[in-house]
């Protein structure tokens, strides 16, 4: 499976104990259908995966999405926000027929880990 975009999350709260990864991995198989891979569990642990494939980018897309929207009810779930910790695609990759980049937008960089609460300089 050849990985073209990674996504990374973290969510941390450390009053709660909370440390979470998050991750989604886009790629294309050996007979070029769209894949997508979610991994994810407590971070510095194996945690689970999740593998879906198909060869129509917006099924995919629809997954994404789903998964988008629930790492950002986080707050109101665990009490901490994820922040987009990893962005790393394939050179000349467009990832817009499967990313939803109204979602992507909406992950708040300014997210203090050690807090889980929003950091203002």
């Amino acid at each position: 499976m050849d990985s073209l975009l990674t996504l990374a999350f973290e969510a941390h709260h450390a009053q709660r104990n909370h440390h979470r990864h998050y991750e989604v991995r886009i790629g294309r198989d050996l007979l070029d259908d769209w894949t997508v891979t979610i991994r994810y569990g407590r971070v510095g642990q194996g945690g689970q995966e999740r593998r879906y494939g198909s060869p129509e980018p917006e099924a995919l897309r629809a997954i994404i999405r789903d998964r988008l929207l629930r790492r950002l009810s986080a707050p109101k779930r665990i009490g901490c926000s994820y922040r987009l910790s990893v962005f790393s695609k394939a050179k000349d990759f467009d990832a817009s027929p499967l990313l939803p980049d109204d979602l992507l937008a909406r992950f708040r960089p300014d997210t203090n880990p050690s807090e889980g609460a929003p950091h203002h300089p």
